[in-house]
């Protein structure tokens, strides 16, 4: 490990580079957990209001972000975070170059010029305020983390330091920095996480599903987003829908869900979660005859697109919503006590032609031969499909009557004129 060292408690000495992007000479180093702990606070000093201050420490002290943080540094050996960005103000940093004169020997030959003064030693001498401008988080989550466990304080993690001036025009270049490392910091898309997730048990899944599932190989579109493309004649759905599907199937009523998916489970319970899917696809599959037929073809026969019909909408299960839908309703009538193939079946019984009763009209514009999804219509039509089919939507703590109201509410039509339909008695 390598060490940061101080000749007095406050005085610290970090190996780095020295380097220069737009107008911000900026340093690159690491510091250990504790020194971290111990010494950066957060960006409250960008302010000089105190209730600016307090918002900042509040957000971040009550983030979930932050305690996720604590349990990742607790519980995953394989750790690594990307480099802290802190604003160093007040006492006198200074920077001690180290030459670099073995290359000739290494046959590298002569440091380009602008390698020459980049490595060295940054030292501060104790009296200087250092607060993260990026990264606040997973500052408070190494505090906390630390506080449990000494023995992390002893870990490392990149820092980039930057100058900064308590002045009027220094609070505004470094609040202009905080603002801009957030706004064009590019997410990690959920598309990448499912492809990429070593941890997440659903993603695991659903990629062992892409590669070994026939219907689900041969007919999932691997683009971003959960929608399915208008110009997809191929698939049946996307990777997406398949994940959020199996997160609702595997993860119903889980309080620690959220955080059962940061921690790599046994390769056991690995196999136990895919052969759960398998089961629930080729009982799935076994039901609705439109899937049997796509299984049974080749992707150049554009099967999906004929059940994916443009002008009347098409089967439920062939949108993204039709989908979710389904394997929500099978899930809570498992949770009343049928099997899987006893809710599975019960499903199949309901209309699945979006043109049809209740779903034009709260699923498909068939003026304007579309869909009109929203988080509303589908919370709406999964209840309607679980009460349909012989379920209890009291889980959802609501009665038919306001079921009725909401749906009504939704089309613009009057209350009397909608009626919640039963297809299993």
């Amino acid at each position: 490990m390598t060490e940061v060292t101080g000749t007095s408690p406050r005085e610290l000495k970090v190996p780095g580079l020295r380097a220069q992007m737009g107008d911000w000479v900026y340093y690159i180093g690491f510091l250990r957990f504790r020194d971290v702990s111990e010494r950066v606070s957060l960006a409250q000093e960008l302010h000089a209001s105190k209730v600016l201050k307090d918002l900042i420490q509040r957000e971040v002290d009550e983030s979930v972000h932050s305690q996720s943080i604590k349990r990742y540094l607790l519980q995953q050996d394989q750790r690594l975070f990307n480099a802290l960005v802190i604003a160093v103000y007040g006492g006198t940093p200074s920077w001690a170059e180290l030459k670099v004169d073995d290359t000739g020997k290494l046959g590298m030959g002569p440091l380009p010029v602008y390698m020459k003064g980049a490595l060295g030693v940054l030292v501060f001498d104790g009296s200087e305020k250092l607060f993260a401008v990026d990264g606040q988080h997973r500052v408070v989550g190494i505090k906390r983390a630390v506080a449990e466990k000494p023995e992390l304080g002893e870990e490392e993690v990149c820092v980039l330091f930057v100058g900064h001036s308590n002045e009027r025009k220094g609070l505004q270049r470094t609040r202009r920095l905080f603002t801009t490392l957030n706004r064009y910091a590019k997410p990690v898309n959920k598309t990448e996480i499912i492809a990429l997730d070593e941890d997440d048990s659903v993603a695991i899944v659903t990629r062992r599903l892409l590669e070994g599932y026939p219907l689900l190989k041969n007919f999932t579109s691997i683009k971003k987003g959960k929608g399915i493309q208008a110009s997809d004649r191929r698939n049946l759905t996307t990777i997406v829908t398949v994940y959020d599907a199996l997160d609702k199937y595997f993860g119903w009523n889980r309080k620690d869900w959220n955080d059962f998916k940061k921690q790599r489970p046994s390769d056991r319970k690995l196999d136990e979660f895919y052969k759960s899917a398998e089961e629930l696809w080729d009982g799935i599959v076994s039901e609705f005859e439109p899937l049997r037929e796509l299984l049974a073809s080749t992707p150049e026969e554009e099967i999906s697109f004929r059940h994916r019909n443009r002008n009347i909408g098409g089967h439920l299960i062939f949108r993204p919503v039709g989908l979710l839908m389904v394997v929500s309703v099978i899930r809570y009538l498992m949770a009343e006590g049928k099997t899987l193939k006893q809710a599975i079946s019960a499903v199949a019984d309901a209309p699945m032609s979006l043109s049809e009763y209740p779903w034009s009209g709260l699923l498909w514009d068939s003026a304007n031969h579309r869909m009109t999804v929203s988080g509303e219509r589908q919370k709406v039509a999964t209840r309607i499909l679980l009460h349909g089919v012989g379920g209890r939507i009291g889980i959802f703590k609501t009665t038919a009557d306001e079921l009725r109201a909401e749906w009504a509410g939704i089309i613009d039509q009057p209350k009397n004129k909608v009626r919640l339909p039963v297809w299993k008695n």
